[in-house]
C-alpha cells in the first residue's frame, strides 16, 4: 500500500507543477523525506498526509484508496471553474433521470 501511495503522491505533485523542494517548504518536512514518501520507503503521518492532500488538491480517499471504482473520475489538474462546470453537468444528467 505504501508504494501505491507514493506513486499517487508523486503524480499529484507533478500534476500541480511543484518541485520536491517546494512541497517540503509548504509542509515543513525535508526534501529527502518527500522523496521517501514518493518512493514508498516511508509513510507520511496523518497530519502531513492532510497537508499534502490540501497542497495537491486531492482527497485523502484518493490517496489512500487502492481500489477506486470504475465510476471514479479524477479532477486532478483542473481549475476550480472547470471542476464546477463538470459538477454542474453531472447534476444536469441526474435531473434528467429523475
Amino acid at each position: 500500500m505504501i508504494l501505491e501511495l507514493g506513486k499517487k503522491l508523486k503524480l499529484a505533485r507533478i500534476n500541480n507543477g511543484l518541485s520536491r523542494k517546494q512541497v517540503a517548504e509548504l509542509t515543513g518536512v525535508s526534501v529527502a523525506m518527500i522523496g521517501h514518501y514518493e518512493t514508498g520507503e516511508r509513510a507520511p503521518s496523518l497530519s502531513i498526509l492532510v497537508k499534502l492532500a490540501a497542497q495537491y488538491k486531492v482527497s485523502l480517499d484518493y490517496l489512500l484508496d487502492n481500489n477506486l471504482t470504475s465510476d471514479s473520475i479524477s479532477l486532478d489538474g483542473l481549475t476550480t471553474k472547470q471542476k464546477q462546470i463538470i459538477k454542474q453537468t453531472i447534476e444536469c444528467f441526474r435531473d434528467l433521470s429523475s
